[in-house]
């Protein structure tokens, strides 16, 4: 089952096929439908041993820094290190922390990173290469692990790595092992990334749009048979099919290919 999800990158069933029009000389036509849409994005990863994930601010407010979080201090998952407002600000993995980025009293917002922690496991590292960062949306959600020549469908927590304060270093995913997975630092992985998942939208397949994430543009065919270049606003992709969030009606009709660009 969890290796079934990993070898495909969606979860849509095949595109069907381009609608022959009833003149041979015609092109083919396909039309606006609802589904639902799920993106998941399978890339390569790599096991590290304690790799270090920056615990961050939920909310917006004053910080109060917790007397027991000091760099060396041993810490439980779901352990507060810091409050914000009537937030707590709690370790998602049990650790030691290894530095301590708020200041005790100062005021934050959402996300902003107040300590970095150690992990006492190992984790997956997932270098997103650009051509994929579009799929990102609003991050990855969920993920399972497959480790090459190991154990396949790991269910893993998902943190901020500690490289993401050097904006430097790309785009990555660190995802964090169970303390009791069968595995070894240097083992290759896959991961699929769950980025996005969307209920009863209006869809195209993807092969009839140009453009794969914020605009792009189809060839409607109107009632008189003429066609037009129409711009769309983009959602998300599942790689068979992609998400039309304006610029066309349920039911429009689109040739099979999308316009060209000359």
């Amino acid at each position: 089952m969890a290796f079934a999800l990993l070898a495909t990158a969606c979860t849509a069933q095949p595109a069907s096929g381009p609608k022959p029009s009833d003149s041979a000389a015609a092109p083919a036509t396909v039309q606006v439908e609802t589904r639902s849409l799920t993106s998941t994005v399978v890339l390569s990863g790599t096991i590290v041993p304690n790799p270090a994930y920056l615990v961050e601010s939920p909310a917006a407010g004053q910080v109060r820094l917790d007397t027991a979080t000091v760099p060396g201090a041993n810490v439980e998952a779901g352990q507060p290190v810091a409050h914000v407002g009537n937030e707590s600000i709690s370790i998602p993995a049990a650790g030691t922390v290894t530095d301590v980025l708020a200041v005790d009293g100062a005021q934050v917002v959402p996300r902003i990173p107040v300590a970095v922690v150690a992990y006492e496991g190992f984790g997956v590292v997932v270098e997103v290469p650009p051509s994929e960062q579009y799929r990102m949306y609003e991050g990855a959600l969920s993920a399972l692990v497959n480790v090459v020549g190991g154990p396949s469908g790991l269910e893993c927590t998902l943190v901020t790595p500690r490289q993401a304060l050097d904006a430097a270093d790309g785009a990555a995913v660190l995802c964090l092992l169970p303390a009791e997975a069968a595995v070894a630092s240097g083992l290759d992985t896959k991961v699929g990334l769950n980025t996005a998942s969307k209920t009863d939208v209006a869809t195209l397949p993807l092969q009839s749009v140009s453009g794969r994430a914020d605009q792009g543009k189809v060839s409607r065919v109107n009632a008189d048979g003429t066609h037009e270049t129409v711009t769309v606003e983009l959602g998300i992709t599942d790689g068979v099919y992609i998400e039309i969030v304006s610029g066309l009606q349920l039911g429009d009709t689109v040739t099979a290919f999308p316009p060209g660009i000359g």
